[in-house]
């Protein structure tokens, strides 16, 4: 296995897989969190269009299930895939983002939390709670700049990165924003707290994490620049402004879903269900 390094960010590398999800469930992975509980172990979970319901792999891509013939994921009872995005972890917590806004109109965004099942174990969650959200600055006329792939978590604050789009249409924007909540509420809609934006961060951002010291927040970005990008999460209003290193690469297809795989070293992956690994 080769481990690609930050060190080489002023060359755009071609990057290749080092495995390959191999259950035809996962057909459209969008989002991964590396498990503090057992070893070896990774939270996906399909985009749009799937139930709702996550898997839990090994970093080679095979899936982890309990020993019986019919299994078809965890699910997350009550909840609904309108279109997920991310998945965070923190501790035995799972944080699923249901916050995908591809043409600018929801208003029922939200993010999942259960406790971590065992996957050798569970078929599905029945303790599922629900933090809904909404953006301060969303209005009817506002440019499509809400939709967000990209879910983080640390000490209990949840961080959103959005997606921008191009004026007011499905056409690719290079900028993005950076929202958190603290204290969330299950009672209530949480309104974000809106912490920076940068007009052109160079790509659509479609996953993020947060550094095991909570100090770093990890962006992927996409179209048209494929890139990993590591800001100082301290920076307060100018976190998105001066990355601390960058990465940029070509050949990992539509890349969505990225986690830290220790304080060093990301695993990321794409929904075509390969799996990359790279080191800092």
């Amino acid at each position: 296995m080769v481990v690609l390094t930050l060190a080489l960010a002023a060359i755009q590398m071609e990057v290749m897989p080092i495995a390959t999800i191999k259950s035809k469930m996962i057909d459209e992975m969008s989002g991964i969190a590396k498990s503090r509980k057992y070893n070896d172990t990774y939270w996906v979970h399909n985009d749009s269009g799937d139930s709702a319901r996550i898997f839990a792999i090994h970093k080679n891509g095979k899936l982890i299930k309990p020993n019986q013939s019919r299994y078809e994921g965890i699910k997350l009872e009550g909840a609904t895939n309108f279109d997920w995005e991310d998945i965070a972890i923190e501790g035995d917590t799972i944080y699923v983002s249901d916050c995908g806004d591809n043409l600018n109109f929801r208003s029922d965004l939200c993010v999942y939390v259960i406790k971590e099942p065992n996957p050798e174990q569970d078929t599905s969650v029945k303790d599922v709670k629900k933090i809904r959200v909404a953006y301060p600055d969303k209005t009817d006329t506002s440019s499509w700049h809400f939709d967000c792939e990209s879910l983080g978590v640390y000490k209990g604050t949840l961080y959103f990165i959005t997606k921008w789009r191009a004026g007011r249409s499905k056409v690719p924007g290079l900028g993005a924003s950076i929202y958190c909540l603290k204290n969330p509420s299950y009672d209530k809609v949480n309104v974000l707290t809106k912490l920076d934006t940068n007009e052109d961060i160079g790509g659509w951002v479609t996953a993020c994490d947060i550094s095991p010291n909570g100090k770093e927040i990890t962006l992927l970005t996409q179209f048209p620049n494929q890139s990993i990008q590591i800001f100082d999460l301290t920076k307060g209003s100018k976190i998105l402004h001066h990355p601390i290193k960058q990465f940029k690469f070509f050949g990992a297809k539509q890349c969505e879903a990225l986690c830290y795989d220790s304080p060093t070293s990301f695993v990321f992956g794409n929904e075509q269900s390969e799996i990359f690994q790279l080191g800092k």
